[in-house]
């Protein structure tokens, strides 16, 4: 039985190898352009991705945090009873509206689909503007703030050795130049300002915008060295593991003899 069992697992390992070389292939068509086959492994990968991050959301999120409560009877209305009805009013909101996208349903709409699409909005309103503000009071307290202050600090500081101050002051320039040209409009902003302080605003805006620039430069060559890395590890591991597979070795005794 361990031998079936063991056996059983090196066939199943062997073939997810095959697989995975299929599978690579088909995406490295798209290289060629578009075409159904390129189409067909994204869409397995995009499946087989979505379905993995919903049992571990079902496992490790739903279960523990509302299903587990709810039938313990520990939950609250806020913590289990409310969560749960605009999961639920979002889920067949959903549903309906996949319906009518069939074209199994269509015309005019009653009230009631009507009321159940405006409630699976509000529901959708409601994760985006959640999911908004946390990203923006994460992106002011944890990058633009300290790296604000940081740089002030540094720059204004007069105990700083060496290049500390200068290094300060152009971290600070930036920093500043970067906002400026994210948050000032000059046809608005600066209209009927005097001549040297538009001048200067606008030297600084044209410092702000090289800067993103020079970081959105950056920002993609570490991309392409990722994505280069990712590709590397991909071709080592697909090398070693058919290297290894006894389908490879088969064909290797048959083409030595």
């Amino acid at each position: 039985m361990t031998e079936l069992a063991g056996t059983s697992a090196y066939l199943l390992n062997g073939a997810g190898v095959w697989v995975a070389f299929l599978f690579t292939l088909m995406i490295f068509s798209a290289l060629a352009g578009d075409n159904p086959v390129a189409r067909l492994a994204q869409h397995v990968l995009i499946g087989a991705g979505l379905g993995y991050a919903g049992v571990l959301a079902i496992r490790h999120v739903l279960f523990p945090w509302l299903i587990a409560p709810l039938l313990a009877g520990e939950a609250t209305i806020a913590s289990g009873w409310i969560p749960l009805a605009l999961g639920v009013t979002l889920l067949l909101a959903g549903i309906d509206r996949i319906i009518l996208q069939t074209g199994r349903g269509g015309g005019s709409l009653p009230i009631w689909r009507r009321g159940l699409h405006g409630a699976g909005r509000l529901v959708v309103a409601l994760l985006l503007g959640i999911g908004l503000g946390a990203a923006i009071m994460g992106a002011l307290q944890g990058t633009f703030l300290p790296q604000y202050l940081r740089a002030a600090q540094t720059g204004f500081s007069p105990g700083a050795a060496g290049y500390g101050p200068l290094l300060g002051i152009f971290t600070l320039l930036l920093t500043t130049a970067t906002l400026l040209y994210l948050f000032v409009n000059p046809e608005r902003h600066l209209r009927g300002q005097p001549d040297y302080a538009r001048n200067f605003i606008s030297g600084w805006l044209w410092i702000g915008q090289r800067a993103i620039w020079f970081a959105s430069g950056l920002i993609f060559a570490r991309l392409v060295a990722s994505r280069l890395s990712l590709l590397i590890a991909r071709v080592a591991f697909l090398s070693a593991a058919i290297g290894d597979s006894a389908l490879w070795r088969w064909l290797a005794t048959l083409g030595q003899g």
